[in-house]
């Protein structure tokens, strides 16, 4: 986990920089203090989730979350979840020709 956070501050730093944002600019944009943003850029573990998604949606990558945690990107839930399905379709006792 703390090489995946660590990643994330690196990426936001490299994404700052690649817009010619400073530190400050990027904070007063965000509303966030300077402290946090260095914090996030840090990878810092103890800074809430929603600072690092400001910042992000601040840098225009907001886009990213979608994928957070998509089901459709989740394989090992997907095939735990067809594990669980039945193995044949069960009939049922009789029909009803009630429409």
């Amino acid at each position: 986990m703390t090489r995946s956070i660590t990643t994330l501050g690196a990426n936001i730093t490299r994404a700052r920089l690649r817009r010619g944002l400073k530190q400050v600019d990027l904070a007063k944009k965000t509303g966030l203090a300077l402290g946090t943003l260095k914090r996030i850029e840090a990878g810092s573990p103890t800074t809430a989730i929603s600072a690092y998604f400001v910042v992000l949606w601040a840098l225009g990558l907001e886009r990213e979350f979608a994928n957070l945690a998509s089901p459709d990107r989740d394989e090992e839930g997907k095939t735990l979840e067809a594990a669980r399905q039945p193995k044949r379709a069960s009939s049922s006792r009789s029909l009803d020709a009630d429409f």
